[in-house]
């Protein structure tokens, strides 16, 4: 999984697995700086 670093081909292998064998590892977040910071302020980033 994710061996090929292109978006599409990464979407198509999560797609072909069942949603209980996938493990949540992060989000992102997407926004306004201000708003963005003001909502995960205070959270741990992964460099």
């Amino acid at each position: 999984m994710f061996s090929t670093g292109d978006d599409t081909d990464n979407r198509g292998v999560v797609a072909e697995r069942p949603t209980d064998e996938l493990d949540l590892v992060g989000f992102a977040v997407h926004g306004p700086r201000n708003a963005v910071d003001e909502v995960c302020g205070g959270l741990a980033v992964h460099p």
